[in-house]
């Protein structure tokens, strides 16, 4: 009987799984590092036991926002003017997790470039530049 032969896992898969994997794992300690600040800081500007006991309510995102102390949904400059509370860390952990993707398509493509797949490594050229016109979007028009 044959005995079924894996197929070799591309380099190119390689590289952009591992970049994914370790700078997820890296911002995922920030966001509970973040969390774990917001639940223990007592001069927050939004009490943790104020979202906790609206989200168990059933109140929406923005009667929560409205509702807290900063009577505001935040935006970056909410975020960047408070940078040293627990919820600022907690969204710099989300967003870097979002941003790993960045680094991780570019150096795909690379590794695609290399192994003679020149369509897929400029579509991961190209997807890479979506992805920080969005992100760079999202920042500059809020």
């Amino acid at each position: 009987m044959r005995d079924p032969r894996k197929h070799p896992v591309p380099i190119s898969g390689v590289v952009y799984g591992e970049i994914i994997y370790w700078l997820t794992v890296g911002s995922s300690f920030v966001v509970l590092l973040g969390t774990i600040i917001s639940f223990i800081e007592t001069q927050s500007l939004v009490s943790s036991a104020y979202i906790l006991k609206s989200v168990f309510t059933g109140k929406s995102v923005e009667e929560i926002w409205l509702g807290s102390d900063i009577s505001q949904i935040p935006d970056i400059k909410f975020y960047l003017t408070t940078f040293n509370f627990g919820e600022s860390i907690t969204i710099l952990g989300i967003a870097f997790g979002v941003f790993s993707v960045i680094p991780a398509v570019f150096c795909a493509s690379y590794f695609l470039w290399r192994s003679r797949n020149p369509v897929f490594a400029i579509s991961a050229v190209f997807a890479g530049v979506i992805t920080i016109c969005s992100m760079l979007a999202g920042v500059l028009w809020a």
